[in-house]
C-alpha cells in the first residue's frame, strides 16, 4: 500500500485543513516522515491509520482524543486518504 494524498481538518494537532500529496515523493523507495518533538509526525499515521481503520495508530490515543482541540467549532473533522495497493487506486 502506498498513500498518495491525504487531507486532515481539525484532526491531531491540525486545526485546519491539511494535505500532504505524496505522490510528489515518486513511486520508487520508502519515505521519511521526520521532524522536531510536536511537529505532527505522529499526526500523519493516526490520519492514515484512522483512515483505514478507523482507530489511531497507537494504544495510548483513543479515536475520541482525535479532534484538533486547536479547531473552530465550524471546522469538521474529516480524514480522506487516497492509496495505491496492488496497482489498483483507492480513496477512502
Amino acid at each position: 500500500m502506498r498513500p498518495t494524498y491525504l487531507t486532515l481538518s481539525a484532526f491531531g494537532s491540525y486545526a485546519g485543513v491539511e494535505e500532504i500529496d505524496f505522490s510528489l515523493l515518486g513511486d520508487s523507495g520508502i519515505y521519511l516522515i521526520s521532524g522536531d518533538t510536536g511537529s505532527g509526525k505522529t499526526t500523519i499515521f493516526d490520519g492514515i491509520t484512522f483512515a483505514l481503520y478507523g482507530s489511531a495508530s497507537g494504544d495510548i490515543r483513543e479515536s475520541t482524543m482525535l479532534r484538533s482541540k486547536y479547531a473552530d467549532e465550524t471546522t469538521p473533522t474529516l480524514v480522506k486518504l487516497d492509496f495505491t495497493y496492488a496497482g489498483q487506486d483507492y480513496k477512502i
